[in-house]
């Protein structure tokens, strides 16, 4: 099944919207090549805008207000901004964006800087308004274009992404960055012959840039071409023995393949060079669970938890290691499922298990507000209807039951096979 690719963000700040000065060779934008991996969604799945470097463009002058007693620092305001973003207060991001944006003459560069900030904060609609508010040359024609550019194809309007940037290319305009985004919204259209020239004459001019070989193993893995997708994810591991990703993405190739072992020994080197990082601890002990290595998937994730990192789906992957390390207790595996939502309330994975194992244990009642939850959170979710529905059933809510049971095929779903899957696709970007 063909995997949906998606442009790379920054793989730690979740951010799409990399630093930029004055020119789209500094922008950093990058594809995301994930998909929902084996179980949680990674940086890109979400468009994230990373941290931004606009402070040398902006003058020390400030913008004034109605009265002249009124004044706004724009410098102060802009560096305010970015430390509530580093810390993800969007809310409060965009509260203060919107106050800034109030002051009277603003250049058209600081206005500029807005929008990009507005794109950092996640909104996408503000960010374009004040793109296509300012002069086509701001900060120069090609920053201004890509800008718009990446707002539309946040907003999902890949259409227009791709005729931005296309037009860009075909003056020659185009840099890497650029070639990038122009490739993957080629990808989310399904023209895959549009993108692949684009990925690999980026591939070609590119040598030293990792992500031109990470997006080239999203687009094959995309295609079913796995084989290509491992050839270049190992090339990519060679070229930069230090990087993370692809080893990441290759195991993540790997145990889409069934080859299980390898990708183990992937996320394992992955550990090594990232330690802090819960999603390369998530699949080495997702690698030895599906191996029926249940005790050293269990070792894995008490060894990650205990050394401080803090991550939901690590709690509820250690809880199906309980259930089938003691098939006779499943309630106890409850306090890391209680663990797991305390940290994401949304976890529908979480959610859904904890529902099922309170609806074996005798307790419809609580079991069915876990599962509506999850069934709002992920109305797709095949193991949430199905619990769901047996939930109802057991309150004598026939009915509501019997509609929900209507979605299902004859396969029973599977908690951890959902949330297998979509960890994996953000691994790969896809």
């Amino acid at each position: 099944m063909p995997i949906c690719l998606r442009w790379r963000h920054d793989r730690h700040s979740g951010s799409c919207w990399r630093p930029i000065r004055t020119h789209i060779g500094e922008f950093g934008v990058k594809y995301l090549l994930r998909s929902a991996p084996v179980g949680r969604q990674r940086g890109c799945m979400t468009s994230g805008w990373s941290v931004i470097v606009l402070l040398s463009l902006l003058s020390p002058t400030l913008c004034r207000g109605e009265r002249q007693s009124q004044t706004c620092a724009a410098t102060e305001s802009f560096q305010r901004v970015d430390s509530l973003l580093k810390v993800k207060q969007y809310g409060k991001a965009r509260a203060l964006l919107g106050r800034l944006q109030a002051c009277h003459n603003l250049s058209q560069i600081e206005a500029f800087n807005i929008g990009w900030l507005y794109g950092r904060a996640h909104d996408f609609r503000s960010a374009l308004r004040v793109f296509r508010s300012v002069h086509a040359d701001v900060p120069d024609h090609l920053t201004h274009e890509y800008a718009i550019a990446l707002s539309e194809f946040e907003l999902g309007d890949y259409e227009s992404t791709a005729k931005v940037l296309s037009a860009l290319r075909s003056k020659g305009l185009c840099a890497a960055k650029c070639s990038d985004l122009l490739g993957v919204a080629y990808s989310k259209l399904g023209l895959y012959q549009d993108a692949y020239p684009v990925l690999a004459e980026n591939f070609q001019k590119n040598p030293t840039d990792s992500f031109a070989y990470l997006n080239l193993v999203t687009f094959f893995a995309d295609t079913g071409n796995f084989a290509k997708a491992i050839e270049i994810a190992s090339q990519a591991v060679a070229a930069f023995p230090q990087n993370t990703e692809p080893l990441m993405m290759r195991g993540s190739v790997n145990m889409y393949q069934g080859r299980l072992e390898s990708a183990h020994n992937d996320f394992a080197a992955a550990v090594r060079l990232s330690p802090r990082d819960p999603d390369t601890h998530f699949f080495v002990a997702l690698s030895d669970y599906n191996q029926d290595k249940f005790a050293d998937a269990a070792s894995e994730l008490r060894l990650a938890i205990g050394s401080g990192i803090v991550d939901s789906d690590l709690h509820y992957l250690l809880a199906e290691c309980a259930i089938r390390l003691d098939p006779t207790k499943p309630l106890d595996a409850l306090p890391e499922l209680n663990r797991a939502i305390e940290i994401d309330a949304k976890s529908v994975s979480a959610r859904t298990l904890r529902g099922k194992l309170l609806l074996q244990g005798g307790h419809p009642r609580e079991a069915a507000a876990d599962l509506r939850l999850a069934h709002e959170i992920a109305p797709k979710s095949r193991s949430a209807i199905y619990n769901l529905a047996r939930a109802y059933s057991a309150l004598g809510k026939e009915e509501e039951a019997k509609s929900l049971f209507a979605q299902l095929s004859a396969k029973t779903p599977d908690v951890l096979s959902e949330l297998s899957e979509r960890r994996l696709k953000t691994a790969l970007n896809q």
